[in-house]
């Protein structure tokens, strides 16, 4: 038998740790002992280990393989940090980096570490069902219905950690009936042949109490048609996510908009991707697509472009500048729920302008206002009267 220690760093993240989870189950059939920890930022003032010397004495060779994830490439030195740790608190540990940011920065990784993470998904692992017991709690099964996306976005991570479109025939293995819905983090489930079969499953979980469906990463609008949307709605997928990241999908977003609300869905929300690095995004492209999506009732949900292999996520690109981008940040933040613009027109023109240029002028107008605040260590409005008088 050995023992297993799981590591998630210290980073945000409001989903369990999948991966983690896959191979707590791997482990747990081999007869292993596993134990998994949320990591917190380390300090030697603060270090337990140090302040207790016979716990550490007593863990320091107990563990025969530590197993560290990541996510995001911006949160890079959360995974650093906790690498070098555990890899000099238990030297006899084998120490196993992966997830998705050693999958795109594995020469990073290795420069800061000395440790060579694994590239890619872990074959065996990846067709366990995850280990739910870590998270009772938490409402969702997690799964991938497909792998991958036939698309090669050059503004997405996904072509680079997981580069073939692969059909997931198992992901009813994932799920666990005890709770009431299921996240999907398919990057193109409308892209998959067995879309239809995968639909069908659906149903059938929803007849046993499993209600709520959530693709998370969106659904393709250049593949949403009547047939899909009418299927669609009988899953009532909540809520239904789609995308506008650049002027590829003009037009298609809005028949999938009207097509979904022709079908019934009511909380429709759509990423907005912005401050890339593609030609046509600007600050009026921004304003043209938010505007648009706003006018047919649904939810803009910006999402601020941050390049693959950025370690610290700071980047604005020459189309954009940071007084506009420092603007629409409060704008987000003071007067819209978790950042989405909500389907109020009278909001929307208080806020945006009537137009391209009014946008500009009005985010020009709350980053100065919030530049003068901070004299007395304000980076917000005062009252929500404060912020519509800009």
């Amino acid at each position: 038998m050995k023992n297993i220690l799981l590591v998630e760093p210290a980073y945000s993240s409001p989903y369990p740790p999948l991966g983690l989870l896959k191979i707590s189950t791997w482990h747990k059939r081999e007869g292993d002992d596993v134990q998994l920890i949320k990591d917190t930022p380390h300090s030697p003032t603060l270090d337990l280990f140090e302040r207790n010397e016979r716990c550490y004495k007593k863990l320091k060779g107990y563990y025969d393989i530590i197993y560290i994830t990541s996510l995001f490439t911006y949160q890079a030195k959360y995974v650093i940090d906790s690498v070098n740790y555990y890899k000099n608190r238990f030297p006899n540990a084998q120490i196993r980096v992966g997830g998705i940011m050693a999958t795109l920065l594995p020469e990073y990784i290795k420069e800061k570490t000395g440790i060579e993470p694994h590239v890619g998904l872990l074959q065996g692992v990846e067709d366990c069902p995850p280990d739910y017991s870590w998270f009772p709690i938490f409402p969702f099964s997690i799964s991938f219905a497909t792998r991958g996306c036939p698309r090669r976005c050059t503004f997405c991570a996904v072509r680079k950690h997981e580069p073939k479109f692969i059909v997931k025939e198992n992901w009813p293995d994932d799920i666990d009936i005890t709770k009431r819905g299921i996240i999907f983090w398919d990057n193109n489930w409308l892209a998959s042949p067995n879309f239809e079969e995968d639909v069908r499953r659906l149903i059938e979980f929803k007849k046993i109490g499993i209600t709520q469906i959530d693709f998370n990463q969106g659904l393709d609008c250049r593949l949403f048609n009547e047939d899909k949307a009418k299927l669609l709605g009988q899953i009532k997928i909540k809520p239904l996510r789609l995308a506008f990241d650049n002027c590829s999908e003009d037009g298609y977003i809005q028949n999938a908009i009207q097509l979904a609300q022709k079908y019934g869905f009511k909380d429709i929300r759509v990423y907005v991707l912005y401050d890339s690095e593609d030609t046509n995004d600007t600050p009026e492209y921004f304003y043209y697509r938010i505007n648009g999506i706003n006018k047919l009732g649904a939810l803009a949900y910006p999402m601020r472009y941050r390049p693959i292999k950025s370690v610290n996520g700071q980047y604005i690109s020459n189309k954009w500048d940071k007084k506009v981008l420092r603007g629409l940040k409060l704008s987000l933040m003071f007067y819209y729920t978790k950042g989405m613009i909500t389907k109020s027109r009278e909001a929307f023109k208080n806020i945006y302008g009537n137009n391209a240029n009014e946008f500009k002028h009005k985010l020009y107008e709350i980053y100065e206002k919030d530049k003068l605040k901070t004299n007395s260590q304000k980076s917000d409005f005062s009252t929500k009267n404060d912020f519509l008088a800009v």
